[in-house]
């Protein structure tokens, strides 16, 4: 355990410039707040390490979200951004669409620009920090992320304590890592005090491929509670209808519209999306504006005051689990289907994961025992604070 007040320096994904990264703005935010509590000095780094990727780790980064942009027709996942770095129409529409993402972190996150210079300056700047802080999120998933960065190897030979909190791969696999990322994540996990991950897989991939003991702890997210999250959002208004069926999609599919339109029908709710006007494909056709994400704290309020929530994203699922809102969650694989599986198969909700219509109705009568999820969730909020106050 750190002595003193010492300053922490959290490295995660959370994208400063990503308009729709909702859970990974809050999981920072969370993380931060729960370090703070510790009595720690703690800064985020802000604008993540698109910039310092390698010529082949960007090269993949394209490859990924090339054929996310021009086959499956997935606008967010616009490619050239990895080729070129000061690409104008792209900076400027980030800009535009991320203005309320940018209010939040300018004033709940205390954050550092790390990552600017080259990797000498790097290692002079570690030298100001007591310790560094890998997560959450998927830290660890090689086509999201830069994984010689992600595993502190910037950090060799440098005295610091490093602990990777609630790290993510993203998939129950290794295959998305070429053999020079496991081997540098081979030899630089050994350099961690600590290892936690987010899912239960994770514990199985370090242990197999990594040679490291991890431990099972909870998204940062989960460490905060309803009361913390409802004092973001004291001054946001109440929907005006009582009847809201809270949609939170982030990859849009005609099997997902009709479980939509099912859910809906038979609940008698009206489908309410938790979103801007227009997807961020209009980017592309210069309308930005129209593609503005709501406020970190409108988007917080959804959850509130939803009677039933439908998703496909993690953390979407997280806060409905927070606010202990009914709620299907729609299996969405190529996100990481094993964060989905860890988390509600934790908290005996694997019924509420779904990939099809079917048994929609069934699911709906069904209530949530949110008297016992919130019991095991206690329980493992303790052994997860055990975790940071035993290794910072």
């Amino acid at each position: 355990m750190l002595s003193g007040c010492s300053i922490v320096m959290c490295l995660c994904i959370y994208e400063n410039i990503n308009p729709y990264n909702y859970g990974g703005l809050l999981q920072a935010y969370a993380l931060q707040q729960i370090l703070k509590s510790m009595g720690h000095d703690v800064v985020t780094d802000r604008d993540g390490i698109v910039r310092n990727l390698s010529l082949w780790n960007r090269t993949l980064h394209f490859i990924y979200h090339a054929i996310r942009f021009y086959i499956l027709k997935d606008y967010r996942y616009y490619p050239y951004r990895y080729l070129f770095l000061s690409f104008n129409r792209e900076k400027k529409a980030q800009k535009t669409i991320s203005i309320n993402m940018k209010h939040f972190v300018d004033t709940y996150i205390d954050t550092v620009d790390f990552f600017t210079g080259n990797v000498e300056s790097l290692s002079d700047k570690v030298k100001y920090y007591d310790a560094i802080v890998v997560g959450s999120d998927q830290v660890w998933r090689a086509p999201m992320s830069d994984i010689p960065t992600y595993f502190l190897s910037f950090t060799k030979g440098i005295q610091i304590k490093r602990v990777a909190y609630a790290a993510s791969f993203g998939t129950d696999h290794l295959s998305e890592y070429s053999k020079a990322e496991i081997g540098i994540a081979l030899e630089c996990i050994k350099l961690f005090n600590a290892v936690s991950v987010r899912e239960e897989t994770g514990i199985r991939l370090c242990r197999d491929y990594l040679k490291t003991n991890a431990v099972h702890v909870l998204d940062p997210t989960m460490l905060l509670n309803k009361n913390d999250y409802l004092k973001l959002i004291e001054d946001e208004d109440r929907s005006c209808s009582q009847d809201i069926l809270l949609t939170y999609i982030l990859d849009r599919t005609p099997e997902k519209s009709i479980i939509i339109e099912k859910i809906s029908n038979f609940l008698h709710l009206s489908p309410c999306e938790n979103g801007p006007i227009k997807t961020f494909s209009n980017i592309v056709e210069n309308n930005a504006s129209e593609c503005i994400y709501p406020s970190i704290s409108k988007w917080l309020a959804g959850f509130r005051d939803a009677q039933f929530v439908v998703t496909d994203s993690f953390h979407g699922t997280v806060f409905s689990i927070l606010f202990n809102k009914p709620f299907v969650a729609i299996l969405n694989p190529e996100r990481g289907s094993s964060r989905f599986v860890s988390l509600l198969s934790m908290l005996h909700l694997e019924d509420r994961l779904i990939t099809s219509t079917g048994n929609i109705d069934k699911i709906c009568r069904k209530e949530i025992d949110y008297k016992d999820v919130n019991r095991i969730l206690s329980l493992k909020k303790q052994d997860s604070m055990h975790f940071l106050t035993n290794f910072l």
